[in-house]
């Protein structure tokens, strides 16, 4: 194996993990402060880690780097399987649904600041579901080509962006809040989901072959950035706006947590012109590449299940199947791109935690004799797994119920 392959498996990892979701940490965490963000980013990483371990464990059990439906038959049985891809529809479902939200903020603006615009957001949403979504239907490859280069692209400018505001920074406001500790539970679901690059663990190791030392290495690494970069989001955004006060977060939850007003109110307190061009064409490129990825990804689901190939008629009927239902949630919930990355936990967590759990456990007590790879922990490890999905799946009921301590009062457009 050569070593560009193996940077070319971090990079793919970091890719999937670090999206347009990281627009929403800063705004999730205003309440709990920089401290205990950290903390909690941490903490998420390392058991999200354990979770990918665990699914390279079962995975090099079987040959070809098994896809994750075909993982979930061969320890769990058919109900294993169904329940597996159903996970996977919900997950793609729920980030789809979020990014036509975001997207549509910010192609809004777009519209009213270059093109002196106004647009209806329904006809932004339409627009931005059918552009992107239309080049998905078109060609795989050529949105392979479109979303390697944007993620070039979307790394530079994050990086020129935050260099940019780090002289910005106030200290005093990255320190720990008296009651940040009240907030975390309400967080943690969101940042959960921002560590979620699991379903493309069946393609790495397919890619890389049966070496678990590198394969365990490219997991660490590829994970680990976006760990960094996310606590570099947090100093800079955390360290700039107040938690309240003409602008500042508080003003954002006033306007349903909106991506939107978060970037703006953001630049408008920087007031420097480049620096908010900066920020606004990273978050357009950031929700252009995590459309493109996530749908992708559903789009070529649905094809294999429909054996759909290249045919116009049954990619049509998938490409409907694809973004239709999303489309609806985004019109019908015009704020709801932190609502949609929330609903991603729960099948994140059965994905990338339980059903990983479970299968490990399975393949222990079957192929015992015949062990590639094996996580350390063993069976409280595993449980340890299982209570932290649960854990997960509570907490963002609770949250959807409006059961937890939160920085804002919710009204009616965030459910």
């Amino acid at each position: 194996m050569t070593k560009s392959k193996q940077f070319g498996s971090i990079l793919i990892i970091a890719g999937t993990t670090v999206g347009a979701g990281m627009l929403a940490l800063p705004i999730i965490s205003a309440g709990e402060g920089f401290p205990y963000a950290v903390i909690v980013l941490i903490a998420l990483w390392a058991l999200m880690l354990y979770g990918a371990l665990l699914l390279l464990e079962v995975n090099l059990i079987f040959p070809h780097g098994a896809s994750f439906s075909t993982l979930g038959r061969k320890t769990l049985g058919r109900p294993g399987q169904l329940i597996t891809n159903l996970c996977m529809v919900l997950l793609f479902y729920c980030l789809t649904a979020a990014y036509i939200s975001g997207g549509t903020d910010f192609l809004t603006v777009d519209f009213k600041q270059y093109l002196n615009l106004s647009l209806p957001r329904w006809a932004s949403s339409l627009i931005f579901t059918v552009v992107l979504g239309g080049l998905v239907c078109w060609h795989t490859y050529a949105v392979d080509l479109a979303n390697r280069a944007l993620l070039t692209v979307k790394m530079i400018a994050f990086f020129s962006v935050t260099f940019l505001l780090i002289p910005h920074i106030d200290g005093s406001k990255l320190a720990l809040q008296p009651d940040g500790s009240r907030f975390i539970f309400m967080c943690i679901p969101i940042f959960f989901t921002a560590f979620g690059f699991h379903g493309s663990i069946p393609s790495i190791v397919k890619y890389i072959g049966h070496e678990p030392n590198r394969l365990r290495r490219i997991f660490v690494l590829g994970s680990a950035l976006p760990l960094v970069l996310y606590i570099l989001w947090e100093m800079v955004t955390l360290g700039i706006l107040p938690q309240q006060g003409p602008q500042s977060f508080s003003t954002v939850m006033q306007q349903n947590s909106s991506v939107e007003a978060f970037i703006t109110l953001l630049g408008a307190i920087i007031n420097k012109k480049y620096l908010n061009y900066g920020i606004n064409f990273f978050t357009d490129i950031a929700m252009t590449t995590s459309f493109l990825g996530v749908t992708l990804g559903l789009f070529d689901f649905f094809a294999d299940m429909v054996n759909a190939k290249q045919q116009a008629l049954k990619r049509l009927g998938v490409g409907i199947m694809t973004f239709l239902p999303p489309l609806l949630f985004a019109l019908f919930y015009p704020k709801g791109f932190i609502v949609a990355l929330g609903y991603a936990a729960v099948p994140l967590a059965l994905l990338a935690t339980i059903l990983p759990a479970f299968m490990a456990w399975r393949t222990r007590a079957q192929y015992h004799e015949n062990y590639p790879y094996k996580v350390a922990g063993g069976g409280i490890g595993l449980s340890i797994m299982v209570l932290f999905g649960v854990t997960i799946i509570v907490l963002q009921i609770l949250s959807i119920f409006h059961l937890l301590p939160t920085f804002f009062v919710p009204n009616s457009t965030t459910l």
